[in-house]
């Protein structure tokens, strides 16, 4: 029996819109119902979570910044933060870049140093909670998280930039264009594996969705992964399961419907 649930968003549960599907809410309200516990892990900040799922918030886990903060209710469960001394280092790679510009994570906006059109787009198809300021390295406020946002493709344009990083924090692709940079304690499956020690959940009991590398360790927290069938092809080999339908068409909902509702 699933007890519970953890879901990315971009690529997975919602379109590639970043619309929720109709139908969501739905079985949102069937799951609670049952007492299935649902998380959002997802590399969004906190707000970007709180502005999307206002209506059931409170109930969900919601999981940002690829782990870097654990929410539920007004309970915070996680938070870490870069290392402040990484920062400027950080920052300075990526200015190295053609086509790349850095983008600080604090828990309550984002930071900017360019308005550049095509980071400006990018920005505002998730949320509209940013600062734009002069120098990044004199930002006053704890980090949970350092995104690049790639237009020429994260893997091979600004990936290889950060190689010197790995041996001391977390280097994931969080998309085709986005490059995702945490401490090295800080994933998505560690944060699944917070709630099922905190609620007695097995990994039989759990039942995970993603489409991306920056979702690789949560599959490995669970009986019931699933890649999308959109998904990388390095996650669909991690994972146990692909979904029959891709994200535009809701395949991670017929997933759940078959395995909670049906089975």
């Amino acid at each position: 029996m699933i007890k519970l649930i953890v879901t990315d968003l971009d690529g997975t549960l919602l379109t590639d819109n970043h619309e929720v599907p109709d139908r969501f809410w739905e079985i949102t309200h069937r799951l609670f119902k049952k007492g299935i516990k649902l998380g959002i892990a997802t590399g969004r900040p906190h707000f970007s979570i709180t502005e999307k799922f206002q209506s059931i918030v409170s109930q969900l886990y919601c999981i940002s910044d690829n782990g870097s903060l654990i929410v539920h209710g007004e309970t915070e469960l996680l938070s870490k933060s870069l290392p402040p001394h990484e920062i400027e280092a950080l920052v300075m790679a990526a200015r190295s870049v053609d086509n790349a510009w850095p983008i600080l994570c604090g828990r309550d906006q984002w930071y900017l140093e360019n308005s550049d059109d095509a980071l400006m787009k990018a920005v505002l198809a998730y949320h509209s909670n940013f600062r734009i300021v002069d120098d990044l390295t004199k930002v006053d406020e704890a980090v949970l998280k350092m995104t690049v946002y790639d237009l020429a493709g994260s893997e091979q344009n600004s990936c290889p930039q950060y190689k010197d990083f790995e041996n001391r924090l977390k280097v994931a692709m969080g998309g085709a264009k986005w490059l995702d940079i945490t401490r090295t304690d800080v994933n998505k499956g560690e944060a699944v594996q917070i709630l099922q020690s905190l609620h007695g959940i097995s990994a039989d009991e759990t039942l995970v969705f993603g489409d991306f590398m920056n979702d690789y360790e949560m599959m490995k927290t669970a009986t019931y992964s699933y890649a999308m069938k959109n998904a990388n092809p390095k996650l669909i080999e991690a994972a146990n399961f692909i979904t029959d339908k891709d994200n535009n068409e809701a395949g991670a909902l017929d997933v759940i419907e078959a395995l909670c509702f049906n089975s």
